[in-house]
């Protein structure tokens, strides 16, 4: 049993360097990270899943009629002024004081979602993708972060700040996430 122990141990004290041969890196996380070395390039690809309870439901043709215009739709521009309620917030600094101070709640699922947001505006711009398909995009990045913001999404906002830089990887990442529908 001792045996059969330590040799568990040492092919798994091994395993980063045999997949560092194989051009790939293996992290503690389960993630692998892939690229050229030659170049510098490392690309994060997450592997996790995560998974939020979604409480959204269809907002009403009135509600719609009062939302802002989006470029993306009445129903992001519906989706996007409760994610900026929830996420933006702000309060007082003193009691009695007329200074108030802006509080962003989860900044990390704050930023990807504006990072994506622009990044599909670039996309659009340049034609890449349809207006369509940067709605149904987006709508459902909002909806994961609306999810989220009550969740206890500690490695997903990881996650996103270690890819922060990249929007197309942030986006991938919103993908790996299934929402359950509470009703």
């Amino acid at each position: 049993m001792k045996k059969n122990l330590s040799i568990l141990l040492v092919s798994i004290s091994f395993l980063p360097l045999f997949a560092a041969s194989a051009g790939v890196s293996v992290n503690i996380d389960g993630e692998k990270e892939k690229g050229n070395k030659e170049k510098g390039e490392m690309v994060t690809v997450a592997e996790k899943s995560w998974e939020f309870y979604s409480a959204i439901v269809q907002p009403s043709p009135e509600e719609l009629a009062q939302t802002g215009g989006h470029k993306f739709g009445k129903e992001v521009a519906w989706l996007y002024d409760s994610f900026m309620e929830l996420f933006v917030v702000k309060e007082e600094v003193v009691p009695g004081d007329p200074a108030r101070r802006t509080v962003i709640r989860k900044p990390g699922i704050y930023n990807a979602v504006r990072s994506i947001e622009k990044e599909l505006n670039k996309s659009l711009k340049n034609k890449q993708i349809t207006n369509e398909e940067a709605a149904r995009e987006f709508a459902q990045v909002l909806k994961i972060a609306l999810a989220a913001v009550d969740s206890d999404s500690e490695t997903f906002e990881e996650a996103l700040q270690k890819n922060k830089k990249d929007a197309t990887v942030l986006l991938a990442i919103f993908e790996n996430v299934h929402l359950k529908d509470l009703y």
